[in-house]
This record gives structure tokens, sequence and C-alpha cells, in this order.
């Protein structure tokens, strides 16, 4: 099997930004090449900011080119638990989130950018009676703010997913999905046409406060700046002391299959963009505009390739789309993402001057687009719109090896036993 589907799919080309060199200044720099990072720099370009972002390889290199590319609004708690969880910050958090996708959708059209965006909603289909009950009382609590969010019983679920294996679910018609790594060089052209300076192949080797501003040190060059931002997820661990305890970084495996004929594809997810369900250790899956499917899932603790955890989404797959046993798979690849413990995202401001962006927890697409966005504004000396917490590290953070492992055997047997994951 090859590689990465989607650098082998994008139809926008790579960006071939050149690496940083010499000296130089800017107003804000971010760390960064992916989604919550060009936000950020088209933003703060697009009202007049000068913004540098230093990427450490290619655009898209990280979680950002490597994700199932669903645009999933709202985040794992209900809205009225994130107002109580936010106090007066709430209702802004609630806002951010909710409107999230929209956001994508909207860059997306204004930047004409190619990525194979689909908007018929994201399906969480409820893989038992508890978790169904808790499905139910979210689509009701979205229901009641007026999001266009529907409640479906078993059988409107099967004709949905084309597949009779959960209970019912909810059908976010505010969600979608898209070409994950096109998006984000969709971003990164966007972000240059507005006069961010973006630099590939340099990464950031040191980060330090001197003399009231930031110094950014590259293997060939030095970057001043009067506000940093950190958006570097869970592919920069050593750039600023404590931020990488702050979050766990877990491993994802994704799959593709070769094209589907035409009467697989007519009955997997006919009635939605993608889907996932209600189990801790969920599958994400979606067609591509070629008719592939594509599965992700958790991935092993090494972070390369496994037989076992390949055999693993493949049997998960047929067992919900039995047609699919004979499906030739023609790409697999690994990556990660940060996690926080509260599996709520972070925008921090560890330092005076230097803000985080940390903790999508497989909700990347959206909510980093929409954090890069809310990050440009601390940076500029304004009101951020989305709170600015705290980065408490993670307890115990040195046993995360150990603690992952027995965390995934945990929610495999609360999975088995039909408890919900929210």
């Amino acid at each position: 099997m090859r590689g990465i589907l989607w650098e082998d799919t994008a139809a926008e080309p790579p960006l071939s930004a050149p690496a940083f060199a010499g000296e130089a200044a800017c107003s804000v720099a971010v760390i960064g090449g992916g989604y919550a990072g060009l936000s950020a720099a088209l933003h703060l370009a697009g009202q007049g900011t000068d913004c540098c972002l230093l990427e450490a390889g290619s655009v898209g290199a990280g979680a950002s080119g490597r994700n199932n590319g669903q645009v999933i609004p709202g985040l794992k708690l209900a809205p009225d638990a994130l107002e109580e969880r936010y106090g007066d910050a709430g209702a802004a958090v609630v806002e951010t989130a909710s409107g999230a996708a929209d956001r994508v959708f909207e860059l997306i059209e204004r930047h004409a950018i190619a990525c194979e965006p689909d908007r018929r909603g994201w399906l969480r289909a409820a893989h038992s009676g508890v978790a169904l009950a808790s499905v139910e009382k979210l689509a009701r609590a979205w229901q009641a703010r007026g999001a266009p969010v529907d409640l479906l019983d078993a059988g409107a679920t099967a004709q949905a997913l084309g597949s009779d294996f959960y209970l019912g679910g909810l059908l976010d018609r505010r969600a979608g999905r898209l070409q994950p790594l096109a998006y984000c060089r969709g971003l990164a052209r966007a972000a240059r046409a507005a006069g961010a300076r973006l630099h590939e192949q340099s990464p950031v080797l040191s980060l330090r406060r001197e003399g009231g501003c930031w110094l950014l040190e590259t293997a060939r060059g030095r970057l001043t700046a009067e506000a940093v931002i950190l958006a570097v997820g869970a592919y920069g661990e050593r750039l600023w002391p404590g931020w990488s305890r702050t979050y766990i970084a877990v491993q994802s495996m994704q799959l593709a299959s070769a094209p589907l004929s035409d009467n697989l594809r007519a009955a997997v997810m006919p009635g939605a963009s993608a889907m996932s369900d209600t189990r801790k250790l969920a599958n994400a899956i979606r067609l591509d505009a070629a008719g592939r499917v594509c599965i992700a899932g958790r991935g092993p603790l090494s972070g390369r390739l496994d037989a076992g955890v390949v055999r693993q989404l493949q049997g998960g797959l047929t067992r919900l789309f039995p047609a699919l046993a004979e499906a030739a798979w023609s790409h697999a690849w690994p990556g990660r993402v940060a996690i926080t413990r509260d599996e709520l995202p972070r925008l921090a401001a560890p330092a005076p001057g230097l803000y985080g962006i940390v903790g999508f927890n497989g909700r990347g697409v959206a909510m980093a687009t929409a954090l890069g966005r809310a990050a440009a504004a601390p940076a500029l000396g304004r009101p951020a719109g989305f709170p600015v917490v705290p980065s408490a590290p993670v307890p115990l953070h040195r046993l995360r090896r150990p603690l992952l492992a027995a965390a995934v055997s945990y929610y495999r047997l609360r999975d088995g036993l039909g408890l919900a994951s929210r």
C-alpha cells in the first residue's frame, strides 16, 4: 500500500515557500504551517499586520495533511455544559464552536480552494442504548439553539449510512468533509496572497524573550517579533518549556480503499458526508470525491504502520458494510494528534506575548481554523473572543505511554459494555 492518500490526490499544488534565511523582523511570528497557524496568518495579514510564518517541514506535513477531513462543528461537551464550564466566556465558546464549520466553508468559497468540499452533514451513530440517550440529549440541546441538527431513529440512521448496525444517531447538517491537505494548501495560498510571509523547511531551533521582543532562531536565520503564535499541535515538543506537557500526543492510523464500484459507492453513506460513532475508541469514516472509502482510528503507540491495527480497521469497516469485505486497499498512513485532559481545545498564553493553540481532540479542521483566527486578536493586543486559559500540565505526563496503553484497554472494555462517550 502507498502512503498518505491526500498527497496523491490534492488538487491544490504544494506551496514551495523558501526556507527562512538571514535577519528579519515582523509584528507577529507564527510557528506551524497547519490549519491553526495558517488561519492565524491569513487573518493577521488580512488586517494589514506584518506576519511571518515558519514551518518546520512543508505546509500540512503534520495532522493538517493527514487527518480524515471531517469538518465538525461544536465540541465534545453540549452547549449548556460549555457555558457552565467557561462561565462568563461560555457564550463566546459556544458561538465559536457552533460556527466553526461555517467559517471553514466560507473560507473555501471566498478563496476558491480546490479541496472537494461536501456539506451533507456528519452523522454521530449510537452503538448502544446508553449511547443513544446521550445522543438524543445532545441533539435536543443544539436544536433548542436553532442548530440544524436532526435526531434519527434506527431506520433513518440505516438509510443515511447504508448500514443497520446502529440504534439511531444525530445528523449535524452544519458539518461536512473536504480534502484535508488541499484545504491546508489553499489556506497557505490565501495567506500569502494577503501578504503573510511564509517559509517552509524552517524549523525553529530556539525561542526566547530578548529585549522586550521575541527572538526565533532557525538554522539559517534570526527572526524578531513582537508576539508569537505557537501552532504546532502534537508536532513541536521542545519549542517552549513545559508546553508539551499540557497535552498528550496520541497516534492515529488511516486506511483508504481503491475507488469503489458505482454500486458500492452508492450504498456506503448515501445520506451523510461523514460519520463516527459513540464509542470512545471510535472510527471515523468518509468517502472521497473519487469514491474511495477512508477510515481513521486509534493507531499503535509506536506511531508506525502496524499490520494488526490495519486488520482491526478493516474488520471494523466490514462489520458496518459487509459488502466491502473484498475491497482493495490502496493507502495506509499514521499520524498523531494532541489530546487535552478534558478534551477541550486550549488558547493559552504561557508567557507574555506568546500564544499557544493546541488540543482539537479529533475536530481539528473546524476548530483549528477557528482558534487560529481567535489567536490573531490577542497577538495584536485585542480581545480574543475566546478564553485565554492557563496551560496547566497533564498530571503524570512522564508516564503517558503506559497510561495510554492502560486507557486504551479500559475504553475498549467500556465500548464493549455499550457505555457512552461524549
